[in-house]
């Protein structure tokens, strides 16, 4: 695909800038989501699919510990301003950036470090095949679970609220 419609984008676009600096992180993530399952048809190819579009849709937007996530306001603003310079033609770009900010709002950061590139910070996931708790660097997105073994490529989900909760991470 080299270009999402025209529509479609600009009214996405319509809908961000609507969106005030004091919007809650939820309703920013409920209006990504509510935009992708609308227009699925327009995502389904590439890159929406290498992004993982199919899976961003299904999320269960209740689940997710947003409000726990490190989405600020000044991320909000930088969100809108980068959603409403983008073409329809950015479709990579676009892509890229909504599935960057939606792993952004559903997932949250915990103190560790990585063991590829030694950054601080790291977002925690559940392993979708084993339901182990695993992190990724924020930096160079190198994956492992707590126990230190490598994740499978693919082989993540987001947490609940309810798994970090028993897992003492909120």
């Amino acid at each position: 695909m080299h270009t999402l419609p025209l529509k479609i984008w600009h009214e996405f676009q319509s809908v961000v800038e609507t969106l005030s600096d004091e919007t809650p992180s939820r309703q920013v993530l409920e209006v990504i989501l509510f935009w992708i399952r609308s227009n699925r048809k327009h995502l389904t190819g590439e890159p929406f699919t290498v992004y993982g579009f199919d899976s961003l849709a299904k999320i269960d937007e209740r689940e997710i510990p947003v409000e726990y996530s490190s989405f600020k306001v000044s991320d909000l603003i930088n969100f809108k301003s980068i959603v409403l310079k983008r073409q329809a033609r950015d479709v990579d770009s676009i892509a890229r950036f909504l599935r960057d900010t939606i792993e952004e709002l559903a997932t949250v950061e915990v103190d560790e470090q990585c063991p590829r590139c030694e950054s601080e910070g790291m977002r925690a996931f559940i392993g979708k095949y084993n339901g182990l708790l695993a992190y990724q660097c924020n930096v160079c997105g190198y994956s492992n679970y707590s126990d230190g073994s490598r994740v499978e490529n693919g082989g993540l989900e987001f947490a609940s609220e309810r798994q970090l909760r028993e897992l003492g991470l909120i």
